[in-house]
């Protein structure tokens, strides 16, 4: 069911901080005619963390009314309690999501052995009405789920694929080995979009997708094609602004970029903060290298 480039959307803000529809909407029309296979609601670019639960709702049924439906719509679904994830994912379910992206439970981390992330993911996927994608993050969540964890979330009808976002190769690598063809396995980030789909992984959910969405896409039709040598060169064009937009400038800078690129990105919600002027520069500059601007 899922595979190729997702991009986890960016919620825009205007300057009170609500959410501005009109610029979202903007985006979903751009996004609709790029080559993603489909978007992610209430992903980390979306400042998920940052919203209420009736702005979440209103959210996801924003974006189903307002993306095509060619494409699939992934809605990321996380809270720390078991109970409350499961009512989020019967809730976007009715709303239309094609799928819910879920995180560890991360508060209490001391106490997130695998046995108890195993019993979290598998009450959560026996109740789920959507399929159940696992979100590895140990950047933000500062728990790493093995691929031993993985393999044995995998068995379960209902758990189709993970986001691996942890950049371990390695670890990626282990999970496509022992999972069967059909668990999904994504890579979380484009600046290893490239050695990911060599060792198996089926696509990516990427926050480069909100401004470069096609040349994302590029890269995974160069693989397919067996044309490794084009698509190391786009690897290696691609790492530079993703970096900028991901591990070192952030969502500022991502939104930053949308607004050089023709999309709206709006303002980020506090505590987070507009990009300073000098960042931006560095942002332009990268694009500019890439001649996209």
């Amino acid at each position: 069911m899922l595979k190729g480039i997702y991009t986890p959307i960016v919620t825009p803000f205007a300057e009170d901080e609500s959410i501005d529809y009109g610029k979202l909407k903007h985006n979903l029309d751009l996004l609709a005619k790029t080559d993603l296979d489909g978007i992610v609601v209430l992903g980390s670019n979306g400042e998920f963390v940052y919203l209420t639960h009736a702005e979440k709702l209103e959210l996801i049924k924003f974006c189903i009314e307002n993306f095509t439906r060619e494409k699939r719509i992934i809605v990321g679904t996380s809270y720390d309690s078991t109970l409350e994830t499961i009512s989020f994912c019967k809730e976007a379910a009715e709303l239309g999501a094609d799928a819910a992206l879920i995180l560890p439970p991360h508060y209490y981390k001391g106490s997130m052995n695998e046995e108890v992330l195993y019993n979290h993911f598998v009450d959560v996927a026996d109740e789920s009405p959507i399929p159940v994608m696992l979100y590895n993050m140990p950047g933000n969540t500062g728990i790493n789920m093995s691929s031993k964890l993985i393999a044995r979330l995998a068995s379960h009808p209902n758990i189709v694929g993970i986001k691996d976002t942890s950049g371990n190769i390695v670890q990626l690598s282990e999970i496509v080995r022992d999972t069967d063809d059909d668990f999904v396995v994504f890579a979380g980030n484009a600046g290893y979009l490239l050695p990911a789909l060599t060792v198996g992984a089926r696509g990516a959910t990427v926050a480069l997708g909100n401004i470069l969405p096609n040349e994302c896409c590029q890269l995974v039709k160069l693989v397919k094609k067996g044309k490794l040598e084009e698509a190391r060169e786009l690897q290696l064009k691609l790492i530079e602004i993703n970096f900028i937009v991901t591990g070192g400038m952030g969502v500022p800078a991502l939104k930053a970029g949308m607004d050089m690129l023709g999309y709206q990105g709006g303002i980020p919600r506090r505590p987070l903060r507009p990009l300073e002027e000098d960042k931006k520069q560095v942002v332009k500059a990268a694009l500019g290298k890439l001649g996209v601007l």
